[in-house]
């Protein structure tokens, strides 16, 4: 496979771990604001409430595994870029 060959997939390759890392930005966002209104409209209270403890539960579920998510698709495209770097074009 030529060299300009290797380079159009490793880009459409980037390219598709660039959106996985946007999306998993904007999907921590959205929860992270879906929480923020709900502890403001008072439709979580704090307290000893079960639903407060559920929700704060699930969103550090959510940051750790878009965290991990995160890094994942950093190495990833850092990866891609090294392999690009190398090619004679």
């Amino acid at each position: 496979m030529s060299d300009q060959k290797k380079k159009n997939k490793f880009d459409l390759e980037y390219n598709k771990y660039c959106q996985f890392f946007n999306t998993t930005i904007i999907i921590l966002v959205t929860i992270f604001i879906g929480i923020l209104l709900a502890i403001l409209t008072e439709q979580i209270k704090f307290g000893k409430n079960m639903p407060f403890i559920l929700v704060v539960s699930i969103f550090f579920i959510a940051l750790i595994f878009s965290i991990y998510c995160l890094i994942r698709f950093h190495n990833k495209m850092n990866g891609i870029m090294k392999k690009i770097n190398k090619l004679k074009i």
